[in-house]
């Protein structure tokens, strides 16, 4: 938002020297009406947002050149880039740039579409809504600018609140996120502005405001999804952006936030995936052990140091499988997912297995394996895990998956009848084995790990995976899947040129990240991608001339049992011998569901009695987490939030309000139709262990 003028001439310069003398002498003119402004918004920020008040009650900005312009405004020289922050006229200057917003409007994106042959409820009801969404759509105008009510903006920004005030007079916000990295303009921004004005407007029943002060790009990304969980998802497909000024520190916010984008619009799960992992899950226990843990100090410090690869499935596999050969007894092997029949037919066996995906067709690939092959490996997973995977190995264990039914059942069941052993979450183990894997890598505090591929994409549609994995026969795709019509995105490689993404190769891509970006605050972890695939940000590109390990041979079957014994134990007792519909609380559920189908009547005529409505129903959902029905709650957030945004999504595509709130109705009642079903369903939850198809056993060449 700065005056893109710069001082290049000495008249020019001296000519702004006397504008700043007349503009810092009106600022002491000025003076008390200035400080009394300033302890209104203090004393409000005090009894509001104490924190806030705290860090700038002794506040020392480092940017000391303010003066107010002939409008009353002020504006602030800044030494950084040599122009003052705003134009003589402060607010004129703001209005255009909001008005300029308002016809052209940038928000994020997300287009949801039908599937075909799946057979859960939850895709048979969503594609309902899909149907009534193109019915409905039908004779109604695109809205084209900013509507007068949005569900939820991101200002990135805040400079001295002048847009901001401008935003809040012309357009009504649910949700609002104000991120601002420079403490200097927010300081400034106490003595500009009335901020009790907008506190009071956003405090109103329903709407909720943000502030991210001074925080990272990346920090602000992390602080905002955990905000947007609790204020809900459905709506982050539908969020208006808007930049306040430009500067690297919201250039990053944004490129940051546009990477992380996916872990918004992904992952929100659905209730036929919570059943079949409760099944699945309680049939598992009496099979395996679960992960707990005992303190870092547990595990001796020489395990810590063992070189570890995670092997994937990926392209760049036949690449360096030569070089695992060199070093196979130098380190410990974890085999991702399929990558277990590619091992065998190259003839390394790993010394680790991990799998996540909780279909039966995971568990049939073992099928092409010899029984003493896989006697020799160490399976691990996560309790939604088909049981079938623990029977196919003679040693294994599970994790806990963050966010799933089961999940909460395990561990209110072990809490009520005194178990309080730390059973593990394994946090960042989405979407796909290799994100698992690290999870593991991260319990077990490993600290040398090499991604090898861990592709992430792609660089052509017809090499996608290990030309000797069971995608391919005699050189050519089998027939067990194809990319050739999948919908891709670009990304960097690691080591340059472009890579062709799925949606979940991208959104594994961004977990891995996350979770390494918690790894690098280990003072001695390092890791290092040997793939020619996509590029992991903080993990080190190096190619697979450059790898020089030089450590002992290492006895495996030794590490394995320090490992299980360190960090396994047997399941909780209490849930070994308890029938799943005793657990499950069916008749709390049908009285939950019940309410969550009731509000929508003909008095509600306008998109924010929609949204009002919607989040209301997401608080009661939301607010099981901290019960003893936080099982519920992880049942039915998933298909709330396809569904809501559904509805969000149509609410604010089409220009006339009332006609398309009126329409959006028939969205809501397939939902509805959904939620009267769901708790007969959940009365039959321990028969939704998966039964799986023959696709696998058909096309893959095991």
């Amino acid at each position: 938002m700065q005056n893109e003028e710069n001082f290049s001439s000495l008249g020019q310069a001296e000519a702004f020297v006397s504008m700043f003398e007349r503009g810092a002498a009106r600022l002491k003119e000025n003076d008390q009406e200035l400080t009394d402004r300033y302890l209104r918004n203090m004393n409000m920020f005090a009894q509001v947002m104490p924190h806030i008040f705290e860090s700038f009650q002794n506040y020392q900005p480092k940017k000391r050149h303010i003066y107010m312009e002939e409008s009353g405004e002020l504006n602030l020289y800044r030494e950084d880039i040599g122009v003052p922050l705003f134009s003589n006229v402060p607010r004129t200057q703001a209005a255009e740039k909001v008005k300029r917003a308002f016809l052209k409007p940038n928000k994020t994106l997300l287009n949801l579409e039908r599937t075909a042959n799946h057979p859960s409820r939850h895709v048979y009801y969503s594609n309902k809504i899909l149907d009534k969404v193109e019915h409905q759509s039908e004779g109604l105008t695109a809205q084209e600018g900013w509507p007068e009510f949005v569900g939820s903006t991101i200002l990135f920004g805040i400079e001295f609140g002048y847009q901001l005030e401008i935003l809040l007079a012309e357009r009504q916000i649910k949700h609002l996120y104000l991120y601002e990295h420079d403490l200097d303009f927010f300081y400034y921004s106490l003595f500009a502005i009335e901020w009790r004005d907008i506190l009071e407007v956003c405090n109103q029943d329903g709407r909720t405001i943000h502030f991210f002060l001074g925080v990272s790009p990346e920090e602000f990304t992390e602080k905002y999804l955990r905000q947007l969980e609790e204020n809900g998802f459905f709506m982050a497909p539908e969020t208006f952006l808007h930049v306040g000024y430009t500067s690297p520190e919201n250039d990053q916010a944004i490129d940051h936030f546009k990477k992380q984008y996916a872990r918004q619009v992904m992952g929100w799960g659905f209730f036929d995936d919570a059943l079949i992992g409760i099944a699945q899950g309680l049939k598992s226990l009496p099979k395996t052990k679960v992960a707990h843990f005992q303190g870092r100090d547990a595990l001796p410090k020489w395990v810590s140091n063992i070189p570890v690869f995670i092997l994937g499935n990926g392209p760049s596999l036949d690449q360096g499988i030569e070089l695992v050969k060199e070093v196979r007894d130098q380190v410990l092997v974890i085999c991702c997912g399929s990558t277990i029949n590619t091992l065998k037919k190259l003839g390394v066996t790993p010394d680790i297995h991990v799998d996540i995906e909780r279909l039966k067709q995971t568990v049939d690939k073992f099928q092409f394996l010899d029984q003493d092959y896989l006697d020799k490996i160490w399976a691990l997973s996560v309790n939604v895990m088909h049981p079938g995977l623990y029977d196919c190995f003679k040693r294994s264990g599970m994790a806990m998956k963050p966010g799933e039914a089961i999940t909460s059942l395990m561990l209110n069941q072990a809490r009520l009848n005194g178990d309080n052993k730390e059973y593990v979450q394994l946090n960042y183990c989405n979407p796909v084995v290799a994100n698992l894997a690290l999870s593991y890598v991260h319990l077990f505090g490993f600290n040398n790990v090499y991604y090898l591929g861990v592709d992430n994409g792609f660089k052509d549609k017809g090499s996608h995976h290990s030309i000797h994995s069971g995608y391919y026969k005699d050189g050519k795709e089998s027939g067990f899947q194809t990319f050739q019509e999948a919908k891709l995105v670009e990304r960097e490689g690691n080591f340059g040129g472009t890579i062709y993404a799925t949606g979940i190769m991208d959104t594994s891509r961004v977990q891995l990240e996350s979770l390494t970006r918690l790894l690098n605050k280990r003072r001695n972890f390092a890791s290092f991608n040997l793939s020619d695939g996509a590029k992991i940000e903080g993990v080190t590109p190096l190619p697979l001339e450059d790898v020089l390990i030089m450590d002992p041979k290492i006895d495996h079957a030794k590490v394995i049992d320090i490992l299980e014994q360190t960090f396994f134990t047997d399941p909780p007792s209490a849930l070994l011998d308890k029938a799943t519909d005793s657990l499950i609380s069916v008749d709390d559920f049908r009285k939950i569901s019940q309410n969550l189908q009731q509000g929508w009547d003909e008095s509600v005529t306008t998109r924010q009695q929609v949204c009002d409505l919607l989040w209301s129903h997401h608080r009661q959902i939301y607010f099981l987490k901290g019960s003893v029905h936080r099982h519920i709650y992880d049942l039915l957030i998933g298909s709330f939030t396809y569904s809501a945004f559904l509805i969000v999504q149509f609410l604010f595509k089409y220009q006339d309000e009332a006609e398309t709130v009126a329409r959006a109705k028939h969205l809501f009642a397939p939902w509805c139709e959904f939620l009267e079903e769901m708790p007969s369903m959940l009365q039959q939850a321990s028969d939704y262990v998966d039964k799986g198809n023959d696709h696998l056993i058909t096309y893959y060449n095991g």
